[in-house]
């Protein structure tokens, strides 16, 4: 196989996790990866522990204070657009991968681009720009992109596998002992800053609501660390967990369970098999987290008008004795129905032309549509809906492919 040069372009640390195991097992195997990023909370710190050599082509941040956040998001993607140009020039690349603007660059420049999104079109209507330059959408399969539906890749999982599948994490309890000197049971609790574009009006775990969660989280005598992104009254600072960035998936995987108000967090807390309480005003309208919570259990969602429900939630966490091995259990169900995300992704991006590009061979359709029935559990409308097709299309399709045995109903 030709050797291929990638280009990413990651704007978020969970984009970090989502890639870490295909760039490094790419870069194994002789391809170039170059990496391209922006100072965005901790993600140039796991760059940096990573060992990888990459550009962050915004240092200072892309964050623009004393202007309202849509008009600073429209001004962003200028100026993201603009050094991402010059940073490539005249230099060819195989394939773009991204989570943001890297796409428009891609579609002036002729380049593939794939772009990855896990949460609905209903949730981030404002990606839609992405979704039109793009060359394909990475989504999971149960992930809605609406009228972009035709662009997606589905796969059957969630993008938190990338980084925390058992086949790539080994979870260390060493590194716990680090922070948790005393082995006592502890709990963690995530705040997010809530101010990207898609936040605006959104709210989550406030400063009142925190200071009656530790006192119950305390009364059962373990500790309490807290991870946060928001500056935090001096009282709470006794809290924040002292840890690199890149061991903080080893904290939450042996922690009894996670309060959090990210989405993010939440997910990866599943995918570790801890049990978690999500709290924040995206409850109920994001469907990989509603399947993570609905279908397999692994987490409660709770709306900010539901605080009451909130509390209650934590005293039954605590009152459970066997809490984390029926997660565990969860856990393992979810991970036998799901796919081992790296590998799906490397198996994709060696040979695009005629895994992406060239989509409508047999072998990529048939792969889709068997995906896609799978998770519909062979409903053909619902597997259809997917796809982006109509039940006529997906009939067509599997009678050209000799797929009419497949298990399917209406």
């Amino acid at each position: 196989m030709l050797k291929k040069k990638y280009l990413f372009f990651l704007v978020h640390p969970s984009k970090y996790h989502v890639f870490k195991n295909t760039i490094n097992i790419l870069k194994s195997k002789g391809h170039t990866c170059e990496i391209l990023i922006t100072s965005k909370d901790v993600l140039e710190q796991l760059i940096n522990n990573e060992g990888w050599n990459y550009t962050n082509i915004f240092p200072e941040g892309r964050k623009i204070k004393g202007i309202p956040t849509k008009l600073a998001a429209i001004y962003n993607a200028f100026r993201t657009v603009i050094r991402l140009n010059k940073f490539i020039g005249n230099k060819k690349y195989d394939l773009f991968i991204t989570d943001d603007l890297l796409v428009i660059n891609a579609w002036f420049s002729k380049t593939p681009c794939l772009l990855l999104q896990d949460d609905d079109i209903t949730v981030v209507p404002e990606t839609q720009l992405l979704f039109f330059f793009s060359t394909r959408i990475l989504s999971p399969t149960v992930s809605n992109m609406g009228k972009f539906n035709f662009k997606k890749i589905p796969f059957l999982g969630y993008k938190e596998l990338g980084g925390f599948h058992p086949k790539r994490f080994i979870p260390k309890y060493s590194i716990v002992e680090r922070f948790n000197k005393t082995k006592k049971p502890y709990y963690i609790i995530r705040l997010v800053s809530l101010k990207s574009t898609h936040d605006v009006g959104k709210s989550g775990i406030s400063n009142k609501d925190l200071k009656i969660i530790i006192n119950n989280l305390q009364s059962k005598g373990g500790h309490v660390f807290i991870t946060s992104e928001r500056k935090l009254p001096q009282e709470f600072e006794q809290y924040r967990i002292e840890i690199k960035p890149n061991d903080i998936s080893h904290a939450i995987y042996f922690a009894e369970f996670l309060i959090s108000d990210s989405q993010t967090m939440s997910a990866e807390a599943a995918i570790l098999g801890t049990p978690y309480i999500r709290f924040n005003d995206f409850v109920g309208k994001i469907s990989y987290l509603n399947e993570l919570e609905m279908k397999y259990k692994l987490g409660v969602g709770v709306k900010t008008c539901q605080k009451q429900l909130l509390f209650d939630t934590v005293d039954s966490f605590l009152g459970n004795e066997n809490l984390k091995t029926e997660f565990i259990q969860k856990r393992d169900k979810m991970l036998s129905e799901k796919i081992d995300l790296t590998a799906f992704l490397v198996w994709l991006f060696e040979d695009y032309k005629n895994r992406i590009l060239d989509s409508a061979t047999p072998s990529f359709e048939k792969t889709m549509i068997e995906i896609a029935l799978k998770h519909s559990h062979g409903r053909k409308r619902d597997a259809a809906i997917l796809l982006g097709w109509g039940r006529n299309t997906l009939t067509r399709k599997m009678q050209e492919l000799d797929m009419s045995r497949s298990r399917s109903s209406t």
